[in-house]
């Protein structure tokens, strides 16, 4: 298995490779993983099942063992929403994340811009970069620390407003693959991207262990080119998933690491 701290990148995983809750599943990854993604899946108003987080403890763990923590912001934020009132609703749950996790230091706080169904595309666009621009004057300096994440729709169409509001971006491998994009196009962002997700794909569902030991080797290769120094996180939710995928990696990046 991949030793801890080896590459120029920081290794990490998320906060759902057990069946428990945040704190229990970091305690498993921390010897293992020199980060660790707190996935949000819900808001906090829309959540039936409310997962306590005890933000000392986590600070306290991620000094003991070296760690550093990224997030996943809910996927129910609507910030391509007609209504003002529900772009706000995302807007303010945001910032309540990022003020509850600021003691931990976190990396970069991954936002799905998601597709409003029942719109035309260029009015959720125009409704988008109206939330955007809100959100970054809210925000401020801290407006880079939130990484939008290319998800099913080309990145393309988004890309010009995340630059010119300042946000960074999330750039997730697994997704590329398991929608049809164009990889080396997406690793052509890797100048503006400060975190990466990576996931195996397989029968067309994704999140799956890593089974393309050359497609990593490739990865690993267009990485070091890049001087990538920011965090990979293995993006799975099965600890057989993360250890399997962490003795692939330990093989092919060989090359990669620091001697």
């Amino acid at each position: 298995m991949i030793s801890k701290e080896r590459c120029l990148w920081r290794l990490g995983a998320t906060s759902c490779v057990l069946p428990a809750d945040i704190m229990s599943n970091v305690r498993v990854l921390a010897p293992l993983v020199d980060d660790v993604q707190l996935l949000f899946f819900e808001s906090a108003a829309k959540s039936r099942l409310p997962q306590p987080l005890d933000v000392q403890a986590l600070r306290d763990c991620a000094d003991q063992h070296g760690l550093t923590y990224t997030a996943h912001l809910p996927t129910d934020l609507a910030l391509g929403a007609a209504a003002r009132a529900e772009r706000q609703e995302g807007i303010f749950e945001i910032l309540r994340l990022m003020s509850v996790l600021a003691p931990l230091g976190v990396q970069s706080f991954d936002l799905h811009l998601a597709r409003e169904p029942n719109l035309p595309e260029a009015q959720w666009l125009d409704n988008l970069a109206a939330g955007l621009h809100e959100l970054a004057a809210t925000l401020g300096e801290e407006k880079r620390l939130v990484g939008v994440e290319n998800i099913e729709y080309p990145y393309e169409l988004v890309a010009p407003m995340v630059t010119e509001y300042g946000f960074g971006v999330c750039l997730d491998i697994g997704h590329l693959v398991r929608y049809g994009h164009d990889l080396e196009e997406g690793l052509g962002l890797l100048p503006r991207v400060h975190h990466i997700h990576y996931h195996g794909v397989h029968a067309g569902r994704d999140h799956q262990a890593l089974a393309d030991a050359e497609q990593a080797r490739m990865l690993g290769r267009r990485l070091t080119e890049a001087g990538y120094d920011g965090v990979l996180t293995l993006e799975m939710y099965s600890l057989k998933n993360l250890k399997d995928s962490l003795s692939l990696l330990a093989e092919a990046w060989q090359p990669f690491v620091e001697k």
